[in-house]
């Protein structure tokens, strides 16, 4: 099973290859807008950038009881 940052990491791997937004895109089958974010974020933050943070834990509010 290949993991969403193996996944995205192939997405940098490609552009870095092919220098094109749209043909990495065409290539793996996705779209330019998520190409494009993978790469700024991989040039931004290295590997850790791969890395969605979309789904974080809930933060428990404070003075708050059941």
């Amino acid at each position: 099973m290949v993991s969403d940052v193996q996944k995205r990491m192939k997405i940098v791997e490609t552009y870095k290859k092919l220098g094109s937004l749209r043909g990495t895109a065409e290539k793996l089958e996705t779209n330019v807008k998520t190409v494009k974010k993978w790469v700024d974020r991989f040039s931004e933050h290295g590997e850790k950038g791969l890395i969605d943070k979309r789904f974080k834990m809930p933060v428990k509010l404070k003075g708050r009881s059941r």
